[in-house]
């Protein structure tokens, strides 16, 4: 069993790719604009009684996740430089 849980961890580490500036960068970009998209989803079909209203939850918590990945720094930070 042990085997199974370090190939799993390794599978994932090499999925999620090395710890550079760039990679923290386009980890930012992916998550914020999955945020963005989700929040769009949820704010447009919800009033439109397309999805649930709890979903507004998950529209809360998807402004959570952009307000924590704008403050975690710019999208275009100097990192490069």
């Amino acid at each position: 069993m042990r085997r199974h849980a370090g190939a799993a961890t390794q599978t994932t580490a090499g999925l999620l790719g090395p710890a550079t500036a760039d990679g923290l960068r386009q980890a930012r970009r992916a998550g914020v604009g999955t945020a963005v998209t989700l929040l769009a989803i949820d704010l447009l079909y919800v009033p439109r009684r397309r999805i649930r209203p709890t979903y507004l939850l998950d529209a809360a918590m998807q402004a959570g996740w952009l307000t924590a990945w704008l403050r975690c720094g710019r999208l275009t930070g100097s990192a490069s430089a």
